[in-house]
């Protein structure tokens, strides 16, 4: 391989964990244009740590990294002991990328957050994808699809260095040796260099530069010689007649067509409008939704208003006596404390899990700090759009819920009193909440309990969702939490309205 004139250049690097511990010491690094660099060591040396620093991921959970040393490139000198510094676009182990979205609107959000990328970036980029339907789901792609969408996506973040974490992790020797000549050939037809982390490393060795071991006893940088080159070759040979249609870049065809046709440039406020809608037919617009609240409050305008009239103290004289005043008081106890309760309760156990269960998979598939890296203020999208989407449906569901259980409650009257008027039970049913009546001032109460229980049981769900999830299980558990704590507030807020406003 030919020395590469340097433009990056990393003086004196030290890292030393929150714990205390020295990861990094005095370490030197040079990549010169379009070089490909092999990062090796033991595990637990520092490798990702060192990917993490370059990709401004270090101090993504506010732990007190101490980090020293300076970066120079294009003429300027960052002192990484205190500038931020995100150079490195990372493509990760396990892609992170986003399963809500199809595969051109993975690249399609990096795309309109990045620096405006020339049209023969773009076309290096979508050579990797002419064999996928850009309106095919990550779930529906290979693993070697998920890689390529997944590097096409770091490079439509248009980063001067592109960053590999464990890139031929699970592959077999000829498919990561095809991996190894994708990135190469990248790097030259960009101009850019890459640093690839990897512990497997002798189908990469033909393909690289230089090797550098980060010594887990000095904490330094050492480089090493690239060997083996006639070992790995051979294996390269041996895999030709073994097709890797993963890998292999294919021929352009009528699919690559339809990416240079569709992926164009737009604007980011898109993004936070999709994840809007997204939201609003998750949270409350799916027919199964409604479905759900609508039986619970179908359920609550039968029960109040059957018991209402049926309990023992009443014989049918009585009843008939007491019709108007019992009616007036179910309909005050339906419209303002029973169905904006039941139905806020519904709401929140089923979002909350939804939401808590949505977020925790983005932490643990890292699709969070994939955002970040690609500068995609994605955790801002999607918070908004779920708060919004709690408090808008919080209000849209409890007023069609009161539609619904008062329906169900004049029906159940009808049968209670049949013969009756419709005309007689609107007129007593909603006595309490006409317009200068003191029920119909208290019902801004109403509208303050939904919008306050459903904005507490959001931020419930979001902040157990947003935590560290090292597995499954944590996920789990986060879901169980956020239902709890999201049905209390609902009720320690209805409860605690409805004493102070009705004593």
């Amino acid at each position: 391989m030919t020395a590469q004139s340097p433009v990056f250049a990393i003086e004196n690097l030290t890292i030393t964990t929150p714990a205390g511990k020295m990861l990094v010491q005095e370490a030197n690094l040079t990549l010169g244009t379009a070089e490909v660099v092999l990062l090796v060591g033991p595990s637990g040396s520092g490798k990702s740590t060192l990917i993490k620093l370059l990709s401004g991921l270090l101090q993504s959970d506010d732990e007190p990294w101490q980090v020293q040393g300076t970066l120079s490139h294009d003429n300027k000198v960052y002192d990484l002991s205190k500038d931020s510094c995100d150079i490195g676009a990372l493509v990760f182990q396990n892609y992170a990328l986003f399963d809500d979205l199809n595969a051109i609107s993975n690249l399609g959000i990096a795309l309109d957050h990045a620096d405006r990328p020339d049209p023969t970036l773009v076309g290096h980029t979508l050579d990797l994808l002419s064999d996928i339907d850009p309106d095919q789901t990550i779930a529906s792609s290979s693993g070697g699809q998920r890689q390529r969408i997944a590097i096409a996506r770091t490079l439509l973040a248009n980063r001067p260095l592109l960053l590999f974490d464990e890139p031929n992790s699970g592959l077999d020797p000829y498919t990561a040796q095809r991996l190894g000549l994708l990135i190469r050939d990248m790097c030259q037809r960009m101009a850019r260099p890459a640093l690839i982390v990897a512990h497997h490393v002798d189908d990469l060795l033909p393909l690289v530069d230089a090797v550098y071991l980060l010594d887990p006893r000095t904490h330094r940088l050492n480089s090493v010689r690239v060997d083996r080159e006639a070992v790995d070759s051979a294996l390269l040979e041996a895999g030709k007649n073994d097709p890797c249609p993963d890998i292999v870049v294919p021929k352009k065809n009528q699919l690559s067509k339809n990416w240079e046709t569709r992926l164009r440039p737009s604007t980011p406020q898109r993004w936070f409008l999709g994840y809007l809608q997204e939201y609003f037919w998750i949270l409350w617009g799916a027919p199964m939704m409604l479905l759900y609240i609508f039986s619970g409050s179908a359920i609550v305008g039968f029960v109040i208003m059957w018991f209402g009239f049926n309990y023992d103290l009443l014989g049918d004289a009585a009843r008939s006596f007491v019709h108007d005043d019992a009616l007036k008081g179910i309909g005050f106890i339906e419209v303002n404390i029973g169905v904006p309760l039941i139905a806020s309760i519904l709401m929140i156990a089923r979002n909350n899990a939804i939401i808590t269960a949505d977020l925790g998979n983005r932490v643990l598939s890292s699709q969070f700090l994939a955002m970040r890296n690609l500068h995609i203020p994605g955790q801002a999208y999607i918070v908004t759009a779920i708060m919004l989407n709690m408090l808008i449906g919080g209000l849209v569901l409890v007023a069609t819920s009161l539609a619904v259980a008062g329906w169900t409650a004049f029906q159940t009257w009808h049968m209670l009193f049949p013969g009756q008027p419709f005309e007689l039970w609107q007129e007593h049913f909603f006595r309490a909440m006409l317009p200068g009546t003191k029920g119909w001032d208290r019902l801004g109460w109403v509208v303050a309990k939904v919008l306050l229980s459903s904005g507490c049981g959001a931020w419930l769900a979001i902040h157990a969702g947003l935590t560290r999830k090292d597995s499954v299980i944590a996920v789990n558990y986060a879901i169980a939490r956020s239902i709890i704590l999201g049905v209390t507030a609902t009720l320690i807020v209805h409860a605690g309205i409805a004493v102070v406003v009705y004593n």
